[in-house]
C-alpha cells in the first residue's frame, strides 16, 4: 500500500478529525495536516453535479471535507483551574454576549432556548439514567477539563466512568487523530453533562491499533458492542460516522445486529449526521476513497438509530428562542448538516406516512450545529500547550445533547424510553407537533467544495420545508413538552421488525 493510500485510509473514518473552525480561514495543516475548503467564488466556475456524476476531490480536500466538529480557534481563551470559577464574571469570550455572529451559547442559554430548564427546575436532572458515549483513543486531561467546564458554568461534577475494555491507546499529542478525538471526547462529555447534570456518564473508548478503514471500524464497533452487551446506560451517543459506501455491507449488517440488541433492552441510540451536507465520500471495492456524491453515513442511517442533523440557532439578546435555519456554511468552507437517502436500508415503517422514498432517509431530528452559533468547550489538547475555552460547532454537538435530553425524558417517564423514532414521527404527524418541535423551514444542505481540478462544485442537497425534511428531520426539541408527549406516542413493539 502506498503512503498516499495509507493517508487516505487514516482519514476515512470521517467522524473525528479536527474541524474547520474559525471566523477567518485557519491553517488546518497545523492541527491535522489537511487543507481547508476555500470559499465559493461566484461566476462561471461554479458547477452543479448531477446525482449520477459524482465529482472527484483531491486527497487534501477530501480529508478536510470529512469533519464532524468545528473549533473556532481564533476565539479561544486560556483557562486555568484557579480562575475557572470566576471566568463568567469577566465575560471571557465575546461570542457569549455578542448580538451578531460569531455567537456562542452557554449551557444556560441552550437550556432556555430548547425549553430544558423547566425540567431541571422540577428536579428532572437525569438521576439514575446513565449516558454512554462511544469514542476512541483518549483525552488524558478529561477529568480536569470537565471540572473546569463545570466551574465556569456553575455545574456540579458528575459521575464519570472511563472504560477502555480493549486497552487504552497511549496519547500522542503529535498525532492529529489523537488530538481530534481528544477534542471530540471533551465536547461529548461536557455537553451531555450540561444537559443532564445528574446523569452518570460512561465513556467507552475504542482502542484503534490498525489505521485502515476496516481496522478503525472494527475497533469502534467492538466498543459499541461492549456497551450494548453490558447494557451500559439507558442512552448511547455516537458523534462519528462513515459513508455507507466505505463501511461496506458486512460491517453495516454487524452493526445493525448490535443496534437490534440495544433496542430489545430499551437503549436509545443517537448518531451525528455528518458535516458534508448531502455529500459523502464514496469508496471503491478496496476501500479507497474515490469521489464525492450524494449519500448518508452509518451509524446515523441505520433505522434503529436516531440521526441528528444541524441548524443555525438565533436567540434574542435576552436569550429567548427566535428562529433556526438549516446549517450550511459550505460556501465558506465551514461545513453543512448531513442528511439524505440511504442506499442500504429500505424505508422503515415509521417513515412511510411522512417520507416519499423507498429507502431510509435521514435526519430524524436536529440541533444547533453552526460553528458561528456554537457552544463552548474546555479542551487541553486542540491547541498545543494550552487549556482553552473554545467555541465548537458541527453535528457532533447534537448527538450528546440529544442523549442528555433522553436521560431527562427517561427520568420523568420512570423508565427507559428506548427506541424513539416511531414516536418522533407519530408526534410530527399529530396536532401536538408544534408543541414538541421547532419546525425549521429555511435553507438546504447542498454541499459546495473544491474538486480535484481546483474548480468549485456542488452536490445538490435537500430543501427544508414544513414538518419533516432531510436536513433537520422533525425539527429541534421543545424539551418540556416533548418529555410528556413521547411516552404517549410510543408502542411497546416499536422498531421490533427493523
Amino acid at each position: 500500500m502506498s503512503n498516499t493510500q495509507k493517508r487516505q485510509h487514516k482519514r476515512a473514518f470521517l467522524s473525528l478529525v479536527v474541524g474547520l473552525g474559525g471566523i477567518c480561514v485557519i491553517l488546518i495543516a497545523t492541527i491535522v495536516g489537511a487543507t481547508l475548503l476555500r470559499p465559493q467564488p461566484s461566476g462561471a466556475h461554479a458547477a452543479a453535479v448531477p446525482d449520477d456524476q459524482p465529482m472527484s476531490m483531491n486527497e487534501q480536500n477530501m480529508r478536510a471535507s470529512m469533519v464532524p466538529i468545528h473549533f473556532m480557534y481564533d476565539l479561544a481563551v486560556n483557562v486555568n483551574a484557579q480562575d475557572a470559577g470566576t471566568m463568567m464574571k469577566k465575560n471571557p469570550m465575546a461570542c457569549l454576549t455578542n448580538t451578531q455572529k460569531p455567537l456562542c451559547y452557554s449551557p444556560q442559554r441552550i437550556r432556555r432556548a430548547y425549553a430544558i430548564q423547566p425540567l431541571l427546575n422540577q428536579g428532572i436532572t437525569g438521576k439514575n439514567h446513565a449516558i454512554t458515549i462511544i469514542d476512541a483513543f483518549q483525552d488524558p486531561k478529561l477529568r480536569s477539563e470537565l471540572h473546569m467546564f463545570d466551574q465556569i458554568f456553575g455545574l456540579n461534577d458528575p459521575t464519570l466512568n472511563i472504560i477502555a475494555p480493549f486497552g487504552l491507546t497511549p496519547f500522542d499529542p503529535n498525532n492529529p487523530d489523537h488530538v481530534a478525538f481528544a477534542g471530540e471526547i471533551a465536547l461529548d462529555v461536557e455537553w451531555a453533562h450540561a444537559i443532564a447534570p445528574d446523569a452518570p456518564i460512561n465513556l467507552v473508548l475504542a482502542n484503534i491499533r490498525d489505521n485502515t478503514i476496516q481496522g478503525e471500524l472494527t475497533a469502534v464497533l467492538q466498543a459499541t458492542r461492549f456497551a450494548v452487551q453490558h447494557n451500559l446506560g439507558s442512552v448511547i451517543s455516537q458523534s462519528f460516522g462513515i459513508s455507507e459506501s466505505c463501511a461496506g455491507k458486512k460491517f453495516i449488517q454487524q452493526e445493525h445486529q448490535v443496534f437490534q440488541q440495544a433496542r430489545a433492552q430499551h437503549q436509545t441510540v443517537f448518531a451525528s449526521a455528518g458535516d458534508m451536507g448531502a455529500a459523502t465520500v464514496q469508496c471503491n471495492g478496496n476501500g479507497d476513497m474515490q469521489t464525492l456524491a450524494r449519500g448518508t453515513n452509518v451509524p446515523s442511517s441505520d433505522p434503529l438509530v436516531s440521526s441528528v442533523g444541524g441548524t443555525t440557532l438565533q436567540l434574542s439578546p435576552a436569550g429567548d428562542y427566535m428562529n433556526e435555519k438549516v446549517w450550511n456554511n459550505s460556501e465558506q468552507g465551514r461545513g453543512a448538516t448531513g442528511g439524505g437517502v440511504s442506499s442500504v436500508f429500505p424505508e422503515p415503517a415509521f417513515q412511510q406516512k411522512s417520507v416519499q422514498s423507498d429507502h431510509r432517509v435521514v435526519n430524524d431530528l436536529s440541533f444547533d450545529a453552526d460553528p458561528l452559533t456554537g457552544v463552548p468547550v474546555v479542551s487541553s489538547e486542540v491547541i498545543p500547550g494550552k487549556t482553552v475555552l473554545i467555541p465548537v460547532g458541527g453535528t457532533s454537538v447534537g448527538s450528546p445533547v440529544s442523549a442528555g435530553l433522553t436521560a431527562l425524558f427517561d427520568q420523568q417517564a420512570g423508565k427507559r424510553l428506548g427506541f424513539l423514532n416511531s414516536a418522533l414521527y407519530r408526534i410530527s404527524r399529530s396536532n401536538a407537533y408544534a408543541q414538541a418541535f421547532h419546525d425549521v423551514q429555511r435553507g438546504n444542505n447542498t454541499f459546495t467544495f473544491q474538486d480535484a481540478n481546483g474548480k468549485i462544485a456542488t452536490i445538490l442537497g435537500f430543501q427544508s420545508n414544513q414538518n419533516w425534511d432531510p436536513p433537520t428531520g422533525v425539527g429541534t426539541p421543545i424539551a418540556t413538552n416533548l418529555s410528556k408527549l413521547l411516552p404517549q406516542f410510543q408502542n411497546d413493539n416499536d422498531g421490533g421488525r427493523l
